[in-house]
């Protein structure tokens, strides 16, 4: 089966795919419709996440010798105590009270991409406000964040292809070096290491696994849903034009792009007993990839799939997934992404952004963004 290369643009595929709704390729099942994606997400009893289970017991060991797996690739019940207690140290009033954090990075780097007129959205915007602020949460000095770069980098384009023993090494000696149990600092870093739910704590390699995971999978996506919204606005100066009128849409462009141009755009389970979806047989150690892209332009879900509209009634993207796994960073990326907005549309009166290229794209199976786009923009009364 033909699988499009990373630099191509997916969707006229996943449109034709959909007609199939569920392919067989050997032992990989590739599924495209929005509800039988769904299914698949949401029935973990059968459907696993926990791939290190494959793997060959020298890399699982060398990996789990320094990060415990984190809550991403792991199923019930492990998955659940590991959330619960993550959870309670990431609540939503945490994340909100980064808006004037957030608020003063976003407005300064927007200044700055005035004062020149013309530069790379990616490197000016879109890439150091998330890992600034996943840097600030986690109590990272910013002397460190183009380490961090160079190793979100890393692990993005490994996805899919196999653990990047080297760079996750270096992580976590990184991170099992910054925890201290006895610290009373104000950081992500620390309240995981002091919370405890029913006399249970986390393990430094638990820590030092999600803080990996907060800062490759916050890093990343916000990246490219802040790159991929502002992109969309520079093909719809119409809807551009109703943002610097009324910033309160900045929201809905958010949740529109997060569906158009989902950040990422597929994820990957694996079958531990038969089952069937719409009478299409899966079996047992199946491999199962879904394409969260093409279900977020499902035409049975979405009406005018294929076309950008920030007021559409139904914004039942999957962009952050569905059941036990959807997004712990949801509400972060969301707050990032939409402040982002609603700056740039204070100060900035039209922007474009010159042609796209194939070798702009990321290099990733996985995620959909650019790593480079060059934008001009006029500042507002100038």
């Amino acid at each position: 089966m033909y699988i499009p290369s990373y630099k191509e643009e997916p969707f006229e595929w996943y449109k034709s795919m959909r007609t199939q709704r569920i392919v067989r390729e050997g032992n990989s099942v590739h599924v495209f419709k929005y509800n039988d994606v769904v299914t698949v997400l949401s029935n973990h009893n059968v459907f696993s996440s926990q791939f290190r289970d494959l793997l060959g017991d020298d890399i699982k060991n060398e990996l789990d010798s320094r990060a415990a797996p984190s809550i991403l690739i792991l199923d019930p019940p492990r998955h659940t105590e590991l959330r619960g207690l993550v959870s309670s140290a990431f609540t939503p009033r945490k994340i909100e009270s980064y808006d004037n954090y957030i608020r003063e990075l976003a407005a300064k780097m927007i200044e700055n991409i005035i004062e020149k007129g013309r530069c790379d959205l990616v490197s000016e915007i879109s890439y150091p406000l998330p890992i600034m602020v996943i840097s600030n949460m986690l109590g990272v000095p910013e002397k460190d964040l183009k380490k961090f770069k160079e190793w979100s980098d890393a692990l993005a384009t490994s996805l899919g292809r196999g653990p990047d023993l080297r760079t996750q090494r270096e992580m976590s000696e990184y991170f099992l070096n910054m925890i201290d149990r006895n610290s009373n600092e104000d950081n992500l870093i620390s309240r995981l290491s002091n919370v405890s739910i029913d006399d249970k704590k986390l393990t430094d390699q638990e820590i030092t696994g999600f803080s990996i995971l907060l800062l490759v999978a916050g890093n990343e996506t916000t990246t490219n849903l802040i790159t991929n919204a502002l992109i969309e606005l520079s093909n719809h100066p119409d809807i551009y034009k109703e943002l610097v009128d009324n910033n309160k849409i900045a929201g809905d462009i958010v949740e529109e792009t997060l569906r158009f141009r989902s950040p990422v755009q597929s994820t990957r389970r694996y079958a531990k007993y038969d089952y069937q979806i719409n009478g299409f047989n899966i079996y047992k150690n199946d491999f199962i990839f879904l394409y969260l892209g093409s279900a977020n332009r499902d035409e049975e879900i979405f009406k005018d799939p294929d076309n950008f509209n920030p007021f559409r009634e139904n914004k039942r993207h999957i962009a952050f997934g569905n059941g036990i796994h959807f997004c712990l960073g949801a509400p972060l990326a969301r707050l990032e992404s939409r402040i982002v907005l609603e700056e740039f549309a204070k100060r900035i009166e039209s922007f474009s952004i010159e042609r796209l290229n194939p070798d702009d794209r990321i290099d990733s199976d996985i995620m959909y963004g650019y790593k480079r786009a060059i934008i001009n923009v006029k500042k507002i009364n100038q």
